[in-house]
C-alpha cells in the first residue's frame, strides 16, 4: 500500500484493485486462501486423527464419523486428504518453479541467438516430441525414487513445454517496433529481454504457470500412483488415490476425496490465473479512472503549416555527408533457393542538418532503406553495400562496432504509435532507455524536459502514466522525445503521421521542423504522401519497387518531375481545385512483387510513355535536364518545359 498524496488515506495498487473487482479474482484469491490454510493448518488439526489405527472399522463405508470411510487400516480417509494437502502443494510448487524458471531461461537464450535461433527452436521441438511423464519417470528412475526427487524430475520434464512458450512469444515481441528502437539506442540484450520482452509475456507465462501447477500435481500424483514419488510412511494426494482406486470396487468413496482436492485445486487455480492476467495488464486500469481529456496545442493548421515552411533551406546546412549510402542491397531467401532483393542498388545521402523525405507506395522498400541504414534488417533478411557510412564510420565493418557509433547518434520514430511504445512499462522508464548514462539518475526531470519540449502538456503526470493512457499524436510525441533524449545527429521519421488525423499530423511534422531547426537534426522522413514530404523536406527520394527512381530538391521535383511514376503520385495528391464530381486519380496496376522484375525499368508495366527499351534495359539514376536525377529513358535530355508537359 502506498499513502495518497491528497488525503493521507491508502493507496490501493491498480493491479490488486483490478484483481479485487472481478469476481473471477475474488473467487480464486478466496480458494487460495483455503489452500493455503489447510496446508498450514491441516496437518497440526487432522494429523492425528489422519494417523490413528484402528483395525476394527478397517475398510469401512461412508459413516457419520468417517465421511469418506476408512482406509485398509481404519484411518480416516477424508482427516488423510487434508493432512495431505501441504506435502501436495509443496512438491507442485518445486516442479513448477523448476520447470518455468527453466524454461523460461532456455527460451529467452534460444531467442537471443540471432541466426541460430532456428537451431534451439527445433531441439526444443524435439524434446517436446517426448511425452512430460515418460521423461519424468526415466529421470526418477535414474534419480531414485522419493518426493523430492519426483518433483525435481517432474520440474526438468516440464521445461521444454516453458522453453517453447517463451521463445514463441519472446519472437513476436522482438519483432515490435519499441524492441528495433531500443536496438538501435545500443541497449544490450540482456537488458532487452528483461525490461522489453519478460513484462510483455507476463500475462501468458503467468496464465501458463499456474497450468503447470495443476499438470504438475497430476504428473507428481502419477508418479506415487506408480510407487516412484512420495514412500511411505509419507503420502500425498497421489498416494491416497492410489488406495482409493485399489479398493474401488468394495468401497467407491475412497478414492473420491483426493480426487475432489486434486480437481478442485485445478478449477481454483485456473480461476486465480485468469484474473491475475487480467490484473496484471495496464490497459484495463483505466476501467477504475475517470476518462481524461487529452488536450493539445490549439494552433491553426495554416499556422502550423505556415512555421513548418520555414524551415532552414539546404543551402544553410553544413556540407559533410552525414550518411552515405551506395549500392545499398537488402535480400531475403527464396522459396526453392537462392535470395530476392526487396532493395537493390540504392544509393542515398543525408547532410548533418537536412531532411530527407522518401516517397513511394507500399512495397517500394522506403522502410527497409531506413532499416538497413540502422542494420536493423532481422534474420533472415541480409544487407549488402559498396558502402555504408554514418559520420564517417564504415558500419559494415564489425571491428568498428557500429552498435556504438549508432548508440545515441540514431533515433526511429516508427509508423504505428500504438507498437511504438512498450505497453507493460510506464513512460519514465521507457525513457530512460534512450538517456546517456551520466542522465539516468535525474531521469525524471529529463524526461518531463523531453515532453515539455515536443508540447505535451503536464508534462510531471504524464511521464508516471501508460502509453494506452495517451492518445496516438501524444504516442507520437512520445516517441520524438526519446529520440531527443540521447541527442541523435539523425531521426528517421518511418511513416510518423499515417494513423493520426490531419490535425494532428501537422503538429507532429511541424515538430520535427522545429527540432531540426532548433538542433540541427538530420531526419530521414519516409511517407506515401508527396504533401507530407513537401512540407518539410529540403531534398525528395522517389523509390518505386525497391529502386530511387528519382531524387533532387522538393521544388525541382514538384515543379518538373522527370520520371512518369513522380508525375503519377503528383497527380494523385487532391487539392483545393480538384473537381469534387470527378474520380479520383489513380495509377493503373499494382506495384512488382520482390524479384519479378529483373531486366528494364520496373515501372514500364504501368507507365503510359514506356517504350521498347524500357522493357529490355535499367535506366540508371543520373541528372537530367530538369537539374536534377532520375532514372528514366523517355525523360532523358528532355528540356525541362518538355519533361513537365
Amino acid at each position: 500500500m502506498t499513502a495518497d498524496r491528497t488525503d493521507g488515506r491508502p493507496k490501493v495498487p491498480p493491479a490488486l484493485r483490478t484483481l479485487l473487482r472481478s469476481a473471477s479474482g475474488r473467487a480464486g484469491l478466496l480458494g487460495i486462501a483455503l489452500l493455503v490454510a489447510l496446508a498450514v493448518f491441516g496437518p497440526i488439526i487432522w494429523q492425528e486423527q489422519a494417523n490413528t489405527v484402528n483395525t476394527a472399522i478397517a475398510g469401512a463405508g461412508p459413516s457419520g464419523a468417517h465421511p469418506f470411510g476408512t482406509d485398509a487400516l481404519g484411518r480416516d480417509l477424508l482427516a488423510r486428504t487434508f493432512s495431505a494437502t501441504r506435502l501436495s502443494l509443496e512438491l507442485a510448487a518445486v516442479a513448477a518453479l523448476i520447470a518455468v524458471v527453466g524454461g523460461t531461461l532456455v527460451g529467452l537464450v534460444a531467442a537471443s541467438m540471432g541466426r541460430a535461433r532456428q537451431i534451439g527452436a527445433r531441439g526444443i521441438d524435439a524434446m517436446l516430441g517426448l511425452p512430460d511423464i515418460l521423461i519424468a519417470i526415466y529421470l526418477v528412475t535414474i534419480l531414485g525414487a522419493g518426493a523430492m526427487l519426483a518433483a525435481v524430475a517432474v520440474g526438468i520434464s516440464g521445461i521444454p513445454f516453458f522453453a517453447r512458450v517463451t521463445l514463441s512469444l519472446s519472437a513476436s515481441i522482438t519483432a515490435r517496433d519499441y524492441v528495433s528502437a531500443a536496438q538501435a539506442l545500443g541497449v544490450p540484450t540482456r537488458t532487452v529481454l528483461r525490461r522489453h520482452v519478460l513484462p510483455n509475456i507476463a500475462e501468458t507465462l503467468i496464465v501458463s504457470t499456474v497450468a503447470g501447477l495443476t499438470t504438475a500435481l497430476i504428473a507428481v500424483s502419477s508418479l506415487s500412483f506408480l510407487g516412484l514419488g512420495v514412500q511411505p510412511p509419507s503420502y500425498d494426494w497421489g498416494a491416497l488415490l492410489t488406495q482409493g482406486i485399489q479398493t474401488i470396487y468394495e468401497t467407491p468413496v475412497a478414492a473420491l476425496a483426493p480426487a475432489a482436492m486434486i480437481a478442485l485445486t485445478g478449477v481454483v487455480l485456473g480461476l486465480f490465473s485468469d484474473a491475475v492476467a487480467e490484473a496484471l495488464n495496464p490497459r484495463l486500469w483505466t476501467e477504475l479512472k475517470e476518462a481524461r481529456k487529452l488536450r493539445f496545442g490549439g494552433r491553426r493548421l495554416h499556422r502550423i503549416v505556415a512555421r513548418a515552411r520555414g524551415a532552414a533551406s539546404p543551402a544553410e546546412r553544413p556540407a559533410e555527408a552525414l550518411v552515405s549510402v551506395r549500392g545499398l542491397t537488402v535480400s531475403f531467401p527464396a522459396r526453392g533457393g537462392g535470395e530476392v532483393a526487396a532493395v537493390a542498388g540504392v544509393d542515398l545521402a543525408i547532410a548533418a542538418g537536412e531532411i530527407v523525405g522518401v516517397v513511394g507506395e507500399s512495397g517500394s522498400g522506403k522502410s527497409l532503406t531506413a532499416q538497413a541504414i540502422g542494420l536493423l534488417i532481422p534474420h533472415p533478411g541480409r544487407v549488402a553495400a559498396d558502402e555504408l557510412r554514418f559520420a564517417g564510420h564504415d558500419m559494415l565493418d564489425p571491428s568498428g562496432r557500429p552498435d556504438r557509433v549508432y548508440k545515441g547518434a540514431l533515433s526511429y520514430v516508427f509508423q504505428d504509435p500504438s507498437a511504438s511504445l512498450n505497453p507493460a512499462l510506464r513512460l519514465e522508464r521507457q525513457m530512460a532507455e534512450a538517456m546517456p548514462p551520466t542522465a539516468r539518475g535525474r531521469r525524471r526531470d529529463a524526461a518531463v524536459s523531453a515532453l515539455r519540449e515536443v508540447e505535451i502538456a503536464a508534462p510531471e503526470r504524464r511521464v508516471r502514466q501508460y502509453p494506452h493512457e495517451l492518445s496516438g499524436g501524444m504516442r507520437q510525441r512520445v516517441m520524438i522525445a526519446m529520440g531527443l533524449l540521447g541527442r541523435p545527429r539523425l531521426i528517421v521519421a518511418d511513416e510518423p503521421t499515417t494513423a493520426l488525423d490531419v490535425t494532428i499530423q501537422a503538429q507532429v511534422l511541424h515538430l520535427l521542423a522545429e527540432l531540426n531547426r532548433t538542433h540541427g537534426t538530420a531526419i530521414l522522413l519516409i511517407s506515401h504522401s508527396l504533401g507530407v514530404i513537401a512540407q518539410i523536406s529540403h531534398r525528395v527520394v522517389v523509390m518505386y519497387a525497391g529502386r530511387v527512381v528519382e531524387e533532387g530538391s522538393v521544388a525541382d521535383v514538384l515543379q518538373a518531375p522527370a520520371h512518369p511514376y513522380s508525375r503519377a503520385l503528383i497527380a494523385a495528391v487532391p487539392t483545393l481545385t480538384t473537381d469534387t464530381g470527378a474520380p479520383l486519380t489513380t495509377i493503373d496496376g499494382a506495384p512488382p512483387a520482390p524479384g519479378e522484375i529483373t531486366v528494364g525499368c520496373p515501372f514500364a508495366p504501368r507507365c503510359p510513355l514506356a517504350i521498347a527499351r524500357c522493357r529490355e534495359e535499367m535506366p540508371p539514376l543520373e541528372e537530367h535536364a530538369t537539374g536534377h536525377r532520375a532514372a528514366c529513358w523517355v525523360t532523358a535530355g528532355r528540356s525541362e518545359a518538355e519533361a513537365a508537359a
